[in-house]
C-alpha cells in the first residue's frame, strides 16, 4: 500500500469562512474519531485488569463505557462532518466542539469516578440539539429520524443510571446498530461502486431492493423495541431472525467478492456483516439454542461497532484532511486486530480467550490512534477548511 502524500499545505485566498482556531478544533470529526480510538485503547485494557480484580470497575461500567463513551464518541465525529454536507451547512467548530469535547470528557470522568451520574446525562441531549438545527432548517426529512436516535439513545442512559443497566445497555446496543444498519445502508454501497468504477471493474453497480432498504431499520428498530417490552423472550428472538434475514439479504448486491482488494471497502462490508451474525445470534439465544446472549451482545458491540468504526473513520479522516483514499498497511494491521478481536470474543468464552480478545481489539485501535494522529491534528494538505 502507498503511503499518504506529504502534507503541503496551501494557502487560501480572503474568505469569511476561513477558520483560524486550533486545527483539533475545526471538524467534529477531529477530536471525536482521536477520543473514540484512543479510549477503545485504554478502556479495555482497564476492564480486563478489573475483570482479573486489579481494578474496583464493574461489568455495567465496561458495557455503558463501550456503547455511551467510545461508540458515541465516534457516531459524534462521524454525525458532525456528515451533517454539514447533508444540509448544505457550515460545519460545527471551535468553541461549540470544545464544549461538546468538555461534556464528554466530564461524562467520562463521571462514570470512572462513580458519582454525579447526570453529569453523563449531558452530552446526547446537546449533541442532538446541535445536529437538528441545520437538518432541520434544511428541512432535511430524510435525516430527521438521527437526532431522534441519539434522543433515544439519551433516554436509555437515563435508564442505565437510574433503572436497570443491563436492560439499558442491551437495548442501546440495538439503537446503536439501527443507527449502523442506516448509515451503512448509504455508504457500503456507493463506496463500494465508486472504488470498483475507478479500479476498472465493467460491471461496477451495486444494488439493493428498494423494498429490502426500506425494511432494514424498522427491522431493527423492532428488535430494540421488542427488547425492551419483552426482554430476552422468543418474541425479541423472533424480531432478530427476522431483521437478520432482512439484514443480510440487502447485503447480497453489495459484491462483497469483488473488494477483496481494496482494504477501505472490505472493511466496510466486514463491519456490517457483523450486524446480521450478531441479529442471529440473538436469535437462536432468545429462541433457546446453545448460544449465549453475551455473544451476540458482543458481536454487535465489538464486531459490528468496533470494525464499523475502524471502517468508517480511516476513511472519513483521510477524505477530510485532502488525502487520496488508500490505506496504509499499518492501518490493514489494525483492522485485522480488531477482527480478530471481535470473532474471538463472540466464539470463544474461555477466559484465556477473552483476555486475547481484548488485547488484540484494543491494540487494533491503539496502532490506529497512533496512525491517524497526524492526519487527524495538522492540517488539511490542500488548504480547504475542516
Amino acid at each position: 500500500m502507498t503511503q499518504p502524500q506529504p502534507r503541503i499545505p496551501i494557502p487560501l485566498g480572503p474568505t469569511s469562512d476561513r477558520y483560524r482556531g486550533p486545527i483539533l478544533l475545526a471538524s467534529g470529526h477531529r477530536p471525536f474519531f482521536l477520543l473514540a480510538a484512543l479510549y477503545a485503547a485504554l478502556a479495555v485494557p482497564m476492564w480486563l485488569l478489573a475483570w482479573r480484580g486489579i481494578l474496583p470497575l464493574t461489568s455495567t461500567w465496561h458495557g455503558h463505557e463501550m456503547v455511551f463513551g467510545f461508540a458515541i464518541a465516534a457516531i459524534a465525529g462521524f454525525l458532525l462532518a456528515a451533517v454539514p454536507k447533508w444540509t448544505n451547512a457550515q460545519p460545527l467548530r471551535g468553541p461549540r466542539v470544545a464544549l461538546l469535547v468538555a461534556l464528554w470528557l466530564v461524562g467520562r470522568a463521571a462514570m470512572w469516578l462513580h458519582g454525579a451520574a447526570w453529569l453523563d446525562l449531558l452530552f446526547l441531549p446537546t449533541l442532538a440539539a446541535l445536529l437538528a438545527e441545520p437538518i432541520l432548517r434544511a428541512r432535511n426529512r430524510r435525516n430527521y429520524g438521527v437526532p431522534a436516535m441519539l434522543m433515544a439513545l439519551w433516554l436509555l442512559d437515563v435508564l442505565f443510571q437510574y433503572g436497570s443497566p443491563s436492560l439499558a445497555l442491551r437495548v442501546a446496543a440495538y439503537v446503536v446498530t439501527t443507527l449502523i444498519a442506516l448509515i451503512a445502508g448509504r455508504i457500503v454501497p456507493t463506496f463500494t461502486r465508486n472504488a470498483l468504477k475507478m479500479a476498472g471493474d465493467p460491471a461496477h453497480d451495486c444494488h439493493t431492493p428498494r423494498w429490502l432498504d426500506a425494511l432494514a431499520v424498522p427491522a431493527v428498530l423492532a428488535v430494540a423495541a421488542t427488547e425492551l417490552v419483552l426482554p430476552m423472550s422468543q418474541a425479541s428472538g423472533v424480531a432478530a431472525l427476522l431483521a437478520a434475514v432482512v439484514l443480510g439479504a440487502r447485503m447480497a448486491g453489495w459484491r462483497t467478492w469483488q473488494t477483496r482488494r481494496l482494504p477501505i471497502v472490505w472493511i466496510l462490508h466486514v463491519g456490517y456483516a457483523f450486524v446480521p451474525l450478531g441479529l442471529a445470534l440473538k436469535a437462536v439465544a432468545d429462541l433457546g439454542g446453545p448460544i449465549g446472549t453475551f455473544a451476540a451482545l458482543h458481536a454487535l458491540t465489538a464486531g459490528a461497532m468496533g470494525v464499523m468504526i475502524l471502517a468508517v473513520a480511516s476513511r472519513a479522516a483521510l477524505g477530510h484532511a485532502g488525502l487520496p483514499l488508500v490505506v496504509t498497511r499499518p492501518t490493514i494491521a489494525a483492522y485485522v486486530l480488531v477482527i480478530l478481536g471481535a470473532l474471538l470474543r463472540v466464539a470463544v468464552a474461555h477466559p484465556h480467550a477473552v483476555l486475547l480478545a481484548g488485547v488484540l481489539w484494543s491494540a487494533g485501535y491503539a496502532l490506529f490512534s497512533w496512525v491517524y494522529w497526524p492526519i487527524l491534528t495538522l492540517p488539511r494538505v490542500d488548504g480547504q477548511p475542516g
